[in-house]
């Protein structure tokens, strides 16, 4: 029977490479409060929907004004639905304030009251 000789040299084949580090970690190593990486704002659905609406319609305004003015057709085709959007955006932000029953904010009293019922 033969035994097979024992190595003495370091194997490195099952080790594990250290990974990259990714761009946040870089970042955040900068940061004094690392609470402010990872903090979340709540944001209401309404208010989400016209930042959305209000950037797609910057963006389609600018994409217009790029746009030779041979292309008449398009250009004002593109102003028109930009500035559609910016009175759609304009009617979710004030939405909150205009309507009574959707009030932005809620009290301690109102939400037990409701809790109560």
């Amino acid at each position: 029977m033969n035994i097979s000789k024992i190595q003495t040299t370091p194997n490195f084949y099952n080790t594990q490479k250290p990974q990259k580090r990714e761009f946040i970690d870089i970042i955040s190593d900068n940061v004094r409060n690392p609470r402010d990486v990872n903090d979340c704002v709540a944001v209401p659905r309404g208010i989400f929907k016209a930042y959305i609406y209000l950037m797609a319609g910057s963006g389609l305004i600018s994409i217009a004004n790029f746009l030779p003015q041979k292309w008449k057709g398009i250009k004002t085709s593109l102003n028109v639905l930009g500035a559609g959007l910016g009175i759609i955006s304009a009617v979710y932000f004030a939405k909150p304030f205009a309507v009574k029953s959707l009030s932005p904010t809620v009290k301690k009293e109102e939400l037990n009251k409701n809790e109560n019922k």
